[in-house]
């Protein structure tokens, strides 16, 4: 097997010491926001092989700034069609969506067509691809996922009352398209309701209300903040997940997961972000549509050597997430290029936060007590 060794993103939202903690270092005063497992050029991982005993032995080719001797993982495995994330926010992330394969080929054309830098920060397409995410909580992890059903939300914004009651009425009498067009809309009217919403949200004592008065203090002026009152708020406990497809509006509030997505860039953003939005393309790509149950829970799959195989099941991505939980002898046999990151507990060959690689028909042997999530490509079981 071949140990990885992962990338870390200091974004501003990351949080200072989740990570270190999962790693076992000491915070440096740095936001450590996410810890990438992957070939992304945003953030290549490098490997260091594993002779059979699970020790490390001599390093391949490329030297880093420890001094140590490490490889790209892109050499061993190819391009990966996924990027494995540790994910730690302290503060909120951006309202967003992602695009379908359709809407990305198109958008990818157009702004080629249009001579916009892959590199510009205006520019929303950056790849011709989906980008499906699948977040699994390592801790309580709270999140904005998808539209609840429009009954509960006109039901919330009469118990705020005020402004919220007008925005009750609207989504009542139409439906929750027209009411994000109208809330994007920009004129003079909806900012005079936004404050009256915001001003009625400091006397409500929902879970929506409270995030939506803290957002309004960061983002003042934004008409996302409004939007977030008509969104499942969710707050995940370890081993739940979240799966963002083409259309889902989201955003993640506070907490570290693991994250699964498909090696693409492209985000649409419409607000809670100093970065580019763009909303009417947010508002082509979205899918306004009610989202009853946003959590996945892992299904059983089997009882193993040392303990039970679990899988997320979600909608045809480029990868899948198994997770095994583990205590006493564990051989895991690929079938595909994959991932596995001890996430919870050790092993004597993966501590807390080591990830290793395996390449099709290869074998890893861990001895331990520990949760280990196993991202491989998805195959089609028809196939």
């Amino acid at each position: 097997m071949k140990l990885v060794r992962g990338v870390v993103q200091h974004y501003s939202w990351g949080d200072p010491a989740a990570i270190p903690s999962l790693l076992g270092l000491e915070p440096d005063g740095r936001p450590w926001a996410e810890l990438w497992f992957g070939t992304h050029l945003g953030g290549p991982a490098k490997v260091i092989e594993l002779d059979e005993t699970g020790q490390r032995g001599s390093a391949p080719t490329l030297s880093d700034d420890t001094g140590g001797l490490f490889s790209p993982l892109t050499a061993v495995s190819g391009e990966l069609p996924f990027l494995l994330k540790i994910l730690a926010a302290a503060e909120p992330l951006s309202l967003q969506s992602h695009p379908s394969q359709e809407q990305a080929r198109i958008g990818y054309a157009r702004e080629n067509r249009l001579d916009i830098p892959i590199g510009n920060s205006r520019r929303i397409y950056r790849d011709p691809f989906a980008k499906p995410e699948l977040v699994c909580a390592l801790e309580p992890f709270e999140a904005l996922c998808g539209f609840r059903r429009e009954v509960d939300s006109v039901h919330l914004l009469h118990s705020i009352g005020g402004g919220a009651s007008n925005l009750a009425r609207l989504i009542a009498d139409h439906d929750l398209d027209h009411a994000l067009r109208y809330l994007f809309g920009g004129s003079e009217e909806i900012r005079v309701l936004q404050n009256e919403i915001i001003d009625s949200c400091r006397e409500h004592d929902s879970t929506s209300a409270r995030w939506a008065v803290r957002l309004a203090q960061s983002y003042p002026d934004d008409p996302a903040v409004i939007v977030t009152l008509l969104m499942n708020h969710v707050t995940l406990a370890p081993g739940e997940a979240l799966y963002l497809g083409p259309g889902n509006l989201h955003a993640y509030l506070r907490g570290t997961g693991v994250e699964v997505m498909g090696s693409s860039d492209n985000v649409v953003r419409c607000g809670l972000t100093n970065k580019h939005v763009d909303v009417n393309e947010l508002l082509a790509t979205v899918v306004p549509e009610p989202l009853d149950d946003p959590i996945v829970r892992a299904t059983p799959v089997a009882r193993t050597a040392a303990g039970r195989l679990w899988r997320y099941v979600t909608p045809p991505a480029p990868f899948v997430l198994w997770v095994h939980q583990i205590d006493g002898t564990e051989t895991i046999r690929a079938r595909t290029r994959e991932l596995t990151l001890c996430g919870v507990g050790s092993t004597d060959v993966l501590q807390r936060g080591e990830v290793a690689y395996l390449a099709p028909g290869r074998e890893l042997t861990v001895r331990g007590k520990a949760t280990l999530f196993r991202v491989t490509e998805w195959t089609d079981p028809q196939s």
